[in-house]
């Protein structure tokens, strides 16, 4: 088992080293919006709440779904990254070059692509249309990190499957407590 864990810690490094090899300006720009605080959750409650609009919802279903799946998604992050306590790549080797602050928490499993993908698959399951485009940015957010050096290919893997697992429950979930409410009968 130890062997395994080497195998992933040896491939992890060597692909965090392919990816800071391919940086380049415009596109770090790009990567550093994608990952800041506001962009990660914000943007996918903020479709979800226009569609809600759009859709002249009574209750702004895809806004909270996508608001509680990021909102737990944080929680279990949380507790994973105090379990796990995995050095972030700047921290663990000098010699790699984050470009933009490393942050002091540890660094398995990523929060930024765990809370992007749960909010951006919640809201996804409310709108269908809008599920791959919202899949795609939630995308974004999880390349950045590994392309600013702030996180390894492992971390965001895990947290990519993490948030859509998350995000699905959640949705999952208020549909059939919707549906639920729909079904049952009026009292008399």
């Amino acid at each position: 088992m130890f062997g395994l864990f080497e195998l992933l810690d040896r491939f992890d490094a060597s692909a965090l080293d392919a990816a800071t090899k391919l940086r380049w300006a415009p596109i770090s720009g790009v990567f550093i919006v994608a990952s800041s605080w506001w962009f990660k959750g914000l943007i996918f409650v903020g479709v979800g709440a226009l569609g809600d609009l759009k859709n002249r919802s009574i209750l702004p279903s895809a806004a909270l779904v996508g608001a509680l799946a990021f909102g737990m998604t944080s929680g279990i992050v949380a507790v994973s990254k105090d379990a796990v306590g995995r050095l972030r790549p700047a921290i663990a080797d000098p010699t790699i070059e984050a470009l933009v602050v490393t942050p002091s928490s540890a660094s398995f499993p990523s929060g930024h692509a765990a809370t992007a993908f749960a909010a951006a698959v919640a809201v996804g399951v409310i709108y269908p249309r809008l599920r791959w485009p919202l899949v795609c940015v939630a995308g974004l957010v999880a390349l950045s990190r590994v392309y600013l050096g702030v996180h390894y290919w492992l971390d965001v893997v895990v947290g990519c499957a993490l948030g859509t697992a998350v995000g699905l429950g959640v949705a999952w979930s208020a549909e059939r407590v919707v549906r639920g409410f729909v079904a049952s009968p009026a009292p008399t």
